[in-house]
């Protein structure tokens, strides 16, 4: 029997081109080459998988991003409103007192400060020191009577101590 080394003819490289293995090799070598193919268009399949899975991530990131924004927006409206309303209940609430404390309005319509500006600058008038000048026309006539009442009380004492 013949060895297989001895079937077909040799090309340079020791690649067989000629005996009954021709069709089988190459349809393995077309096979080969779209395994080949297959392969790397699977590995370029699968980069592209991962590059779409980190653009879905960083989707998904900016989605519960976004929520979270939306969320904060909703609460500070929220806040906002509830502050609104308790400031409009409490002034409600000292405005009815001061017309407690203060009586009806429409005894008040005859004052002539009205606001508590007019008020304020009413009372800033009368606490300014006003300055007056110093008249000295009238120290003689004050010196004199001072003088008369000193010498009458002291003709009063002596008359009263001899009697």
């Amino acid at each position: 029997m013949l060895g297989t080394q001895e079937l077909g003819a040799r090309g340079p490289g020791g690649v067989v081109t000629a005996g009954p293995w021709i069709a089988r090799d190459s349809y393995i070598a077309e096979t080969a080459v779209i395994i080949d193919r297959l392969t790397a268009k699977i590995e370029r399949l699968e980069r592209r998988e991962e590059a779409l899975n980190a653009k879905v991530a960083e989707l998904v990131e900016h989605t519960q991003q976004a929520g979270r924004f939306q969320a904060l927006a909703e609460s500070l409206r929220n806040s906002r409103d509830y502050k609104l309303d308790e400031t409009i209940r409490l002034a409600k609430e000292l405005r009815g007192r001061i017309e407690a404390i203060e009586g009806p309005r429409a005894d008040y319509n005859g004052l002539t400060y009205k606001t508590l500006a007019a008020i304020d600058r009413k009372l800033s008038e009368l606490s300014a020191p006003k300055s007056r000048k110093i008249s000295f026309a009238g120290w003689p006539r004050f010196t004199g009577v001072m003088a008369t009442v000193c010498v009458i009380g002291a003709l009063a004492s002596m008359t009263l101590r001899l009697v």
